[in-house]
């Protein structure tokens, strides 16, 4: 049986923790679940101490560990992964045991499904992604790597999310809109048109706060 570690204690790395006890009370699928982090008492006032195995830094991969990152930033967590992935970490995924995957969706490495959030049929989904707590990615969606969705967000149908995008909590994105990579949908927003590539969006209709100049 692997072991589980989560690459970093703050809040996500928390919240990837809980789910993924979770999980092992559904169906054990882990020896032991712990933490990696660079600050070895970032989980002293939550009685988590002990699970702190080890730092980031020093971290050499072992025989049936599988590592998953938990950073709530898009580009620190892309950055944690390739840290990782450099030392030849095996990546795992944690998906909460109320989330509702179809049969025919599928999701890479070092992702994360939160509690009842919904992967719709024929959906795809990328490598180092978080989708948050009651999301629900539409069918035949498409969610490439490095995204993070948060809370109850709408992906519908046929949308594409491109690499890196943030969806703030409450996020709507409408059929067969393209969000280009690298962009921020802002909390509560309904994206009814294509974004560019490393615009922030904001508001509903949403509408650019930030692109960057020609």
């Amino acid at each position: 049986m692997k072991k589980l570690l989560i690459a970093g204690a703050g809040v996500c790395g928390r919240e990837a923790y809980q789910w993924a006890c979770d999980k092992q009370k559904h169906a054990r699928r882990w020896e032991s679940i712990g933490f990696l982090d660079d600050n070895p008492r970032a989980l002293d006032k939550y009685n988590l101490s002990d699970k702190i195995v080890g730092t980031i830094a020093d971290y050499v991969p072992q025989p049936g560990e599988e590592v998953v990152s938990a950073l709530g930033d898009v580009e620190r967590r892309a950055d944690l992964h390739k840290r990782l992935a450099d030392k030849g970490a095996v990546f795992g995924t944690i998906i909460h045991p109320t989330a509702v995957l179809s049969d025919n969706c599928t999701l890479g490495k070092d992702a994360i499904v939160g509690p009842g959030s919904v992967i719709s049929v024929n959906a795809t989904i990328g490598d180092l992604v978080l989708i948050d707590s009651l999301t629900v990615i539409g069918h035949d969606t498409v969610v490439e790597s490095g995204c993070i969705i948060r809370d109850f967000c709408d992906v519908m149908g046929f949308a594409h999310l491109e690499r890196d995008v943030f969806l703030g909590s409450g996020a709507r994105i409408l059929n067969s809109v393209r969000v280009g990579n690298h962009s921020k949908v802002g909390a509560g927003s309904v994206v009814l048109r294509n974004v560019k590539p490393d615009t922030s969006v904001f508001g509903n209709p949403a509408k650019i706060i930030y692109s960057p100049k020609k």
